[in-house]
C-alpha cells in the first residue's frame, strides 16, 4: 500500500463528515420543513458528523494548547445543542411569567425538566458507556490517576451549590451569576496548563503532521464548521422527536426531559464514545466529566440569566415542588459519580452500577418515587464513603473504592 493511500483514506473520511452536516445547514438557511421522521435523520446524521469533526479537532488542539483547555472547548462546543434548547424554553418561560403573580408558569417546568434530563443523562448513560466500552476492549480498570483533577474540583463545588437551590427554593440570580463565573475560572485555570504531545491516528494524526499554521487553521475551521452545524441542526432535530414522540401520546414534560436531552447531548457522547472506542477512553471520561461540570454551572446559570432577559427585570428563577425535587435528584447523582469517580482507578462495576441505576429510575416518573431516588443515591454514597474510611487521604490518585477497583 502506497503513503498516499492513507491520507486519501483520511481525506475521504473528512469530506464525509464535512458533507453530512451540509443538508442541517442549507434547510435551516432555508427554513424547508420536511416530515418529521426523515428530519429527525438528516438532522441526527448531521450532529453525529459534527461529533467526529471535534472528536478529531479536540485531539490535533492538544498539540498546541493543555489537553485540559482542549477537552473543555470541546465539551463547550459540543453541548452547544443544549444550551440552544435550554435557551429557548428559559426564553418561553420568561414571556411567560408574570411577576406580580409569582406563579410557575407551564413553560418555567419545561426549562427544569430539560435541564435535569439533560445532567442526569451524562452521567447515567454517557458516563458507563466510556467505562464499560473500555473495560470490554480491555478487560482493565480505566486509570484516570494523574487526570481529571480540575475538573473533579470544580464539579465538587458545582454539585454544592445545585444542593444550595432546593434549600432556597428557587434559583437566585445571584447563584446564577456565581455559576457562570465558576466556569469562566475553570476556563481561565485550563489555559494555565501546559499542551502535551498526544497521540494521534488517522485523521487526527493527517492534521497534527502539518505546519503550525496550516495545523491552527483546519481545527479552528473544523471547530468553526462543527459548531454551525450543530447549532443549526440541535433545534430542528428535538423538535422533529418532540413532533414524532407526541403523535405517539408522550408527556411532554418527560419528551423534554429524556428525548430532548438525549438527542442534544448525542455530540459528546458519541465524541466520547468515539475516544474509547480509539483506545483512548480518559479523553472520552474527561470530555463527558467537562461537560458536565459545563451543564451544572453555565446551563443552570443560563436558567436565570435568559429568563429575565425575556421577563425584562432582573429575576430569580421559581421552582415549584417538582422542579425542586428533579433539581435535588440531580445534585444527589452528581454526588454519587463523584464518589465513584474519587479514586481515579474505575472497574466496570462502576459503569453497571451507574447506568443500572439510571434506567431503573427512568420507569418511575412522579415526583415520590424520584424522591425515593434521591436517598437512595445519598445513602449509596454514605454507605461507600463508610466502608472506605481508611483509605480517603489516598483517594486523589490511587485506587480506593471496592466498588470500582476491581475489573
Amino acid at each position: 500500500m502506497s503513503s498516499e493511500t492513507p491520507s486519501r483514506q483520511n481525506l475521504t473520511w473528512l469530506g464525509i463528515f464535512i458533507l453530512v452536516g451540509v443538508p442541517g445547514i442549507a434547510l435551516h438557511l432555508s427554513g424547508t420543513h420536511l416530515d418529521p421522521v426523515v428530519a429527525a435523520i438528516v438532522f441526527g446524521i448531521g450532529i453525529g458528523g459534527g461529533a467526529f469533526l471535534l472528536s478529531w479537532a479536540a485531539e490535533v488542539a492538544q498539540v498546541d494548547i493543555s489537553a485540559s483547555l482542549a477537552i473543555a472547548v470541546l465539551a463547550l462546543i459540543a453541548i452547544l445543542p443544549e444550551y440552544t434548547i435550554e435557551a429557548i424554553l428559559a426564553w418561553k418561560a420568561g414571556a411567560s411569567f408574570d411577576p406580580a403573580l409569582g406563579l410557575v408558569t407551564p413553560e418555567m417546568e419545561l426549562v427544569a425538566a430539560n435541564v435535569t434530563g439533560s445532567n442526569r443523562l451524562l452521567i447515567g448513560l454517557g458516563w458507563p458507556v466510556v467505562i464499560l466500552i473500555f473495560w470490554a476492549k480491555r478487560r482493565e480498570i480505566l486509570d484516570m490517576r494523574g487526570q481529571v483533577s480540575l475538573e473533579l474540583t470544580m464539579l465538587i463545588v458545582a454539585t454544592a451549590l445545585t444542593f444550595v437551590m432546593f434549600f432556597m427554593g428557587q434559583l437566585h440570580i445571584a447563584l446564577a451569576i456565581l455559576l457562570v463565573a465558576l466556569y469562566l475560572l475553570y476556563l481561565a485555570i485550563s489555559s494555565t496548563k501546559e499542551s502535551g504531545e498526544p497521540e494521534l491516528i488517522g485523521v487526527a494524526a493527517m492534521i497534527g503532521a502539518m505546519s503550525l499554521a496550516r495545523r491552527r487553521t483546519a481545527v479552528v475551521g473544523l471547530l468553526a464548521f462543527a459548531a454551525t452545524v450543530i447549532l443549526a441542526s440541535a433545534e430542528p432535530f428535538v423538535e422533529s422527536l418532540v413532533e414524532v414522540g407526541g403523535e405517539l401520546g408522550i408527556d411532554e414534560f418527560i419528551l423534554l426531559q429524556w428525548i430532548a436531552p438525549l438527542a442534544s447531548e448525542s455530540p459528546e457522547i458519541i465524541v466520547a464514545t468515539l475516544f474509547a472506542l480509539r483506545s483512548n477512553p480518559q479523553a472520552g471520561l474527561a470530555t463527558l466529566i467537562s461537560a458536565e461540570v459545563n451543564q451544572l454551572t453555565v446551563l443552570i446559570g443560563s436558567m436565570a440569566i435568559v429568563f429575565s432577559l425575556s421577563a425584562g427585570e432582573v429575576l430569580s428563577f421559581p421552582l415549584e415542588s417538582r422542579q425542586l425535587t428533579e433539581f435535588l435528584l440531580t445534585s444527589a447523582v452528581s454526588t454519587f459519580a463523584i464518589v465513584l469517580l474519587a479514586p481515579k482507578m474505575i472497574g466496570w462495576r462502576a459503569g453497571a452500577v451507574l447506568l443500572g441505576l439510571f434506567l431503573v429510575h427512568l420507569l418511575f416518573p412522579n415526583e415520590e418515587a424520584r424522591r425515593t431516588f434521591t436517598y437512595v443515591y445519598l445513602v449509596l454514597t454514605l454507605a461507600l464513603i463508610v466502608w472506605n474510611w481508611r483509605q480517603l487521604p489516598a483517594w486523589v490518585g490511587r485506587p480506593g473504592l471496592r466498588m470500582g477497583d476491581k475489573n
